[in-house]
């Protein structure tokens, strides 16, 4: 024990302690020599990628936006790399960037032009669609997703239009299968002998309209625009004939209405 103390006291501790600081300094130079090594070799790698980036770019491969390609070419400057060859791929890829961007925008031009007359002729309905027909129009114009304020207007006015004619197709049904259905009911309760009925629901039936006498006429054949009717009459005088022939024989083919919604002119059919 005596000897390893005498060994211990004779150590140079002062010695020691500068060995043990030359070697730390060493493993830390080193280990920023390496992370200074991996640091221009990740700068290089991103120079690179960018670089093939910008030639994509340049060349039109690319396959981003047009809003990307821009943003790629600020994070490129931002990032000052300070490489010649970037430098010059990047000025390159801005001009083509500007290049692509003014024929977007005239071909977005074009399709807007194409789009507002389109949906000029929708409005007034010049092939005279059917609201089903004009929707798949519309939806044809909607998928161009424009993103123009006066289209937009243009598609809210049709789709008021569409839904409009929806609304007076519904009516319009509604009242054609009440029509026909008084008519039928008419002649259902006079062949069952029910007269009093009968007479009943003529009375209700006039209620859909604007009098009595309104003209009637009852088309006999139709071959194109050329349409043959029967003698005129009247609502009344039709009613009357129903409950009189105790058969429904015709259908509801037009009628005009009043600013009130009430019959002024009934076409009828034969059926």
């Amino acid at each position: 024990m005596t000897n390893i103390a005498n060994r211990v006291r004779s150590v140079n501790w002062q010695q020691v302690v500068v060995i043990i600081m030359i070697a730390m300094v060493a493993v830390s130079f080193d280990a920023c020599k390496s992370s200074g090594k991996l640091a221009r070799k990740e700068k290089k790698a991103q120079i690179a990628l960018y670089k093939k980036q910008m030639r994509e770019i340049i060349d039109g491969t690319t396959k981003l936006t047009i809003e990307e390609q821009d943003q790629l070419i600020s994070e490129a400057i931002n990032k000052n790399f300070g490489d010649d060859e970037l430098n010059q791929l990047i000025l390159e890829a801005s001009e083509r960037s500007k290049s692509s961007y003014a024929e977007f925008n005239k071909l977005l031009e074009q399709k807007v032009a194409v789009a507002r007359n389109k949906l000029y002729d929708l409005i007034v309905n010049k092939e005279n669609l059917s609201a089903d027909e004009l929707e798949q129009e519309l939806n044809m114009i909607k998928e161009e997703n424009l993103e123009n304020g006066e289209i937009d207007e243009l598609i809210g006015r049709l789709e008021k239009k569409i839904n409009d004619m929806r609304q007076f197709s519904s009516v319009e049904m509604t009242l054609k299968s009440k029509l026909e259905s008084s008519f039928q009911t008419i002649a259902d309760a006079s062949k069952a002998g029910n007269l009093s009925m009968a007479n009943s629901l003529i009375e209700s039936t006039l209620n859909y309209f604007t009098a009595p006498d309104i003209p009637v006429l009852i088309v006999i054949s139709r071959e194109g625009s050329i349409v043959d009717y029967d003698k005129p009459t009247t609502i009344m005088d039709y009613l009357n004939f129903v409950k009189d022939q105790k058969e429904n024989r015709n259908t509801v083919d037009s009628y005009q209405l009043d600013t009130a919604g009430k019959i002024k002119e009934l076409d009828l059919i034969k059926k």
